[in-house]
C-alpha cells in the first residue's frame, strides 16, 4: 500500500505466522506508530499486543524505513475442512496434499489495523486496515528447507511425529500461502 505519506509492505514468511510490516515515512517530519491502537483480528477474534516486545520501534524518522515484527500468531495447525477447499489436489506423492481456498471458504481470515500519526502524543491517528486470507495449505512430511521457492506470503507450522520427537526430525509441515484484499488487487 502506498499513498503520499507512507509506503507499507506486509510480509508473512517464517515459522508460526509472524507478520512483518515495513513502513517508509515519505514525510519530512517523524511519524509515530501507535502500538496501543494497532491490532490483528483473526477469524473475527481481536488480538491486542502482538507488536509489543523488546526493541519494537514506534518512531519513524523523516524519509526512512522501519520494520515492525509481530510475535508469532499461530503455532497450531489450521483446521482444514476438505469440503471447503476449492480443490484438493495431491501434488506429488512425496510432498503431500495441497488445499486451495477463496476468501469465502478460507479457514483463516485476518485483518491488520495499523495506527500511524504525525503527533508525538498519538493524537489524530490514521488507521490502515487491510485484510488477508489463507489461499493455499500444503501438508507435507518434508521440512521447510526442502521448499525451493519461499515467497514473502508463505509461513509454516511444524509438528514433530512420534518418531521425530525422539530423533528430533521434522515430521509435518503446513505451508500456507496468503492472499490479500488490498485495494487495487
Amino acid at each position: 500500500m502506498e499513498n503520499d505519506t507512507v509506503l507499507l509492505k506486509y510480509t508473512f514468511a517464517g515459522e508460526n505466522f509472524p507478520i512483518t510490516i515495513s513502513i517508509f515515512n515519505k514525510l519530512l517530519r517523524p511519524i509515530y506508530v501507535d502500538l496501543g491502537r494497532s491490532t490483528v483480528i483473526m477469524n473475527n477474534f481481536q488480538i491486542n499486543g502482538l507488536f509489543y516486545h523488546d526493541g519494537q520501534i514506534d518512531f519513524i524518522a523523516p524519509r526512512s524505513y522501519v520494520t515492525l515484527t509481530s510475535n508469532p500468531l499461530k503455532d497450531q495447525f489450521i483446521n482444514i475442512n476438505p469440503e471447503d477447499s476449492i480443490k484438493n489436489v495431491p501434488i506429488a506423492s512425496d510432498l503431500g496434499k495441497n488445499y486451495s481456498f477463496n476468501e469465502n471458504t478460507t479457514p483463516l481470515y485476518f485483518r491488520n489495523i495499523l495506527a500511524l500519526t504525525p503527533n508525538e502524543d498519538y493524537s489524530y491517528p490514521t488507521f490502515f486496515d487491510y485484510s488477508f486470507w489463507v489461499s493455499n495449505i500444503l501438508q507435507t512430511m518434508n521440512g521447510p528447507a526442502s521448499m525451493t521457492y519461499n515467497p514473502s506470503n508463505q509461513f509454516y507450522i511444524r509438528k514433530k511425529t512420534v518418531f521425530g520427537k525422539s530423533i528430533g526430525w521434522i515430521g509435518l509441515l503446513a505451508l500456507v500461502i496468503l492472499s490479500s484484499s488490498l485495494p487495487g488487487q
